[in-house]
């Protein structure tokens, strides 16, 4: 299920250079390395589709949100399994988001903070093609069986106050660098990267202020990468200086064949809509029927950073149809 928007077209900043500048890091190699964690592993609720995930390195655990296909209501579920896809625990929680990316900060032993997109509802109802979307950012503990609404107490409420913030945030945690990067509209048709240190986030909340926001630039559209307009945004993380992307759509029935992926890096010290490396992942894509690109994160593993994307695939043989979780990740880095 694709992201309610895809990447829009060339920022206003697109001529300037990034609003900051990060110290330089190693990059992860695209077309290198890698394995996977699991293959086509059901989640807490099989009929619901995996939208984003995020690791717990410290616990050894990944917290998926899945969403109901058709539904606009912002309702998750969140499943809680071990490295091998066995599922530990869940939560539901609702009126947050569509799931399309979601921050793990680790906390406890089974209940981190969770960084989810949040406040979902339809800001202008009188117009009949404005659709329901989120305008915040939430933060709450995740707890296994919990069932939590976006209007608790225990949810902190982070509004956005960029200068150049318009709309639908969404969140990714650099589990190295302890920083959170922030994907979101511009305008009603054009995306930004921003990346912040998460504990002056913490203290200050998302401002354009040094030291919180290190660094901003504009995201290019779909044709600036190279893609089309069908290669829909799937997620989004960070590690280092760069950012990491993941695009791509299924195929119309779950018979037919794989349509194409992407794995994109983006330098957050870069130059307006400048990309890095493009990469066609065919990870899975003769295993998984309905195979769709389903969220990116960073895990700190023990042997170093992994670069973990995911795929939703479907099977509706029976009616409803069921879904399975695959993770891929890359391992190579350079410079």
């Amino acid at each position: 299920m694709a992201a309610a928007a895809v990447s829009g077209g060339l920022s206003v900043f697109a001529a300037q250079p990034a609003s900051a500048v990060v110290g330089t890091s190693q990059r992860f190699d695209l077309g290198g390395n890698g394995g996977k964690f699991f293959v086509n592993i059901p989640l807490h609720q099989p009929y619901w589709a995996m939208q984003s995930f995020a690791f717990d390195h410290v616990y050894g655990h990944i917290y998926y949100v899945q969403t109901k296909v058709g539904s606009e209501n912002g309702d998750l579920w969140v499943t809680r399994t071990d490295m091998t896809g066995q599922v530990l625990g869940a939560m539901a929680i609702h009126g947050f988001d569509h799931g399309s990316n979601i921050a793990i900060e680790p906390d406890t032993y089974g209940s981190p903070y969770m960084w989810v997109p949040g406040d979902w509802r339809d800001l202008h109802p009188e117009d009949p093609d404005s659709k329901p979307n989120s305008h915040t950012i939430a933060r709450f503990k995740y707890a296994d069986g919990g069932d939590l609404t976006y209007s608790n107490s225990a949810v902190r409420k982070f509004p956005i106050h960029l200068s150049d913030f318009y709309d639908c945030p969404r969140p990714a945690i650099d589990p190295y660098n302890n920083r959170i990067l922030l994907r979101y509209m511009e305008s009603a048709t054009r995306w930004r990267l921003a990346l912040f240190d998460l504990p002056s986030v913490l203290s200050n909340g998302f401002v354009d202020d040094k030291p919180t926001r290190l660094a901003a630039r504009a995201l290019p559209s779909n044709s600036e990468i190279g893609l089309t307009a069908e290669d829909a945004f799937q997620g989004v993380t960070a590690y280092g200086q760069y950012a990491y992307l993941l695009y791509g759509g299924h195929p119309e029935k779950t018979t037919d064949p794989a349509v194409p992926s992407y794995l994109v890096t983006l330098d957050m010290n870069a130059v307006g809509t400048s990309v890095k490396e493009v990469f066609q992942t065919h990870a899975g894509d003769t295993l998984l029927p309905g195979r769709e690109p389903q969220g990116i994160a960073v895990y700190r593993s023990s042997v170093g950073p992994q670069l973990a994307f995911g795929f939703s695939s479907k099977y509706d043989s029976e009616n409803p149809a069921q879904f399975r979780s695959t993770v891929f990740y890359k391992t190579d880095l350079k410079t």
